[in-house]
């Protein structure tokens, strides 16, 4: 006896954004591991992890990314609705392409495939069901129509189909690793006819031309989502995470990175190499070769640079190394931690544990302009934003005179719980507990930026026309047009 059964349409099912035909803000997804791909006429869709990518069909750029909070692992193309079919852990998501609305239907069952017929979805797993589209009413069958088109989980034997594919896996360019013969393996495939698109754990996307066979590597996002550290130098972000270095240059339609053997605490972009830290060490990275300059007494938390020196802030104290030397040597705040170093053609500046120090060049000179520990520096429009190990921002203006003693004027701004700042040289960008704001010197305001989520972020930037904040879990990205 066939049971029937009514599935009631669940609008409420968790994703970011919550409304994504009218949140402007977009996700950029970690490099993360490819469980199912697909195509329509314009797009590839990915399920990455949790995520849910949208490329151009194209040229495989990424136009959206749908983050659940639950595990999805099947991806299916409805060609009579157009939408595609999700295989999660509570049911069955519908997602429509063209106005981006999302529904689940929360069918218990584990599903090894499924097929798609015009008026149906048929479910193949340790119950086979048939789903109308149009009611939502769900029914045990005992077999399946012909004429479906399906979409399966990829095995090894899938693809082993594939013989030039051998040996089944990838290795990182020498560049891009300090273990470059570690094997990243095939995850996912789908073929169209024409191409052959395959997914990886951790290596991206491929598109294979089944007639020439050359390749299209697509590198998505950052090699993680457990963001450390973030910088920025000459409008490209360095984002640090346990896995290495992942950054996305200017004008580039792909993201790069280089995995590290250790964990690395710091960068500074040099030429055409880097200059990282890991513990007590500071190397220079070149390609998947990393090459000791100096080692120190004590764990590193910052480097800086100015034409003459690199500065290192570590757990006790500030050291300056010259260019051309490779000998550590103290420098100005020591004893207690370093967290930022901030070199300007008159003064340096340093944010410590426990104050913010000057450097005067001409009178070669250290004076202690505050006591309260700063973690961050930032210029606007002439004065300096200071982020205390408070999470408070301190304004900060530098008033020259003709000796080293010079007046200084500084005040805390009316706002809590910040922990990143960052500028577009308007205003004060300010990553909270709450989310993204905005500080106008002009008018001496806090604004909120209601088009991101309000949560608690780690990092901002301003790169380009866009804000990027960091939370512990996404990176957002929100053109700088719909800040207010």
């Amino acid at each position: 006896m066939i049971n029937l059964l009514i599935c009631c349409i669940i609008f409420s099912i968790n994703i970011t954004p919550k409304n994504i035909f009218w949140d402007h803000y977009t996700i950029v997804p970690p490099l993360g591991r490819i469980k199912s791909l697909v195509t329509s006429p314009l797009y590839v869709f990915a399920i990455s992890d949790n995520y849910l990518l949208m490329f151009d069909k194209q040229n495989l750029i990424i136009k959206k990314t749908i983050h659940f909070d639950q595990d999805i692992d099947l991806v299916g193309y409805d060609q009579y609705y157009n939408d595609l079919w999700i295989i999660s852990t509570s049911g069955i998501i519908r997602f429509t392409i063209a106005s981006y609305n999302v529904s689940e239907y929360p069918v218990v069952t584990e599903v090894d495939r499924f097929g798609i017929g015009q008026n149906y979805l048929y479910l193949d797993g340790t119950r086979d069901y048939s789903l109308n589209k149009r009611t939502g009413e769900l029914k045990i069958i005992n077999s399946f129509p012909g004429n479906l088109v399906w979409y399966k989980k990829t095995t090894g034997a899938d693809i082993k189909n594939y013989t030039f594919l051998t040996p089944y896996y990838y290795f990182d360019e020498l560049e891009e690793s300090q273990a470059p013969f570690h094997q990243f393996p095939i995850t996912a495939i789908y073929d169209d006819g024409m191409y052959l698109y395959v997914g990886t754990d951790r290596y991206g996307i491929l598109k294979y031309n089944k007639v020439s066979w050359q390749k299209q590597r697509v590198i998505y996002g950052p090699l993680d989502s457990g963001i450390r550290k973030a910088k920025k130098f000459d409008n490209n972000i360095y984002f640090i995470s346990s896995l290495g270095l992942s950054y996305y240059p200017a004008g580039a339609d792909n993201w790069k990175y280089q995995r590290f053997t250790y964990e690395i605490a710091d960068v500074l972009p040099f030429n055409n190499y880097f200059i990282v830290s890991f513990g007590s060490r500071i190397s220079r990275a070149s390609g998947g070769v990393i090459f000791t300059i100096s080692n120190l007494s004590t764990n590193i938390l910052c480097l800086s640079q100015d034409k003459k020196y690199l500065y290192v802030g570590t757990n006790s104290g500030l050291f300056k190394i010259a260019k051309e030397a490779n000998i550590p040597m103290p420098f100005g705040p020591d004893r207690y931690a370093v967290y930022v170093v901030y070199p300007m053609d008159n003064e340096i500046f340093v944010g410590s544990e426990t104050g913010f120090y000057k450097y005067n060049r001409e009178f070669n000179k250290w004076l202690k302009e505050i006591s309260f520990g700063v973690k961050d520096i930032v210029e606007l429009k002439g004065v300096l934003y200071l982020l205390g190990v408070n999470n408070q921002v301190i304004k900060y203006r530098n008033i020259h005179k003709d000796s080293a003693d010079i007046d200084t004027s500084w005040f805390l701004l009316p706002y809590f719980n910040i922990y990143d700042i960052d500028t577009d040289d308007k205003v004060l960008y300010c990553a909270s507990y709450a989310g993204i704001n905005y500080y106008d010197p002009d008018n001496e305001l806090y604004n909120v930026i209601y088009n991101l989520p309000r949560i608690k972020y780690d990092y901002v930037f301003v790169v380009d026309n866009s804000i990027l904040a960091v939370s512990n879990k996404n990176i957002y990205s929100l053109l700088l047009k719909y800040r207010d």
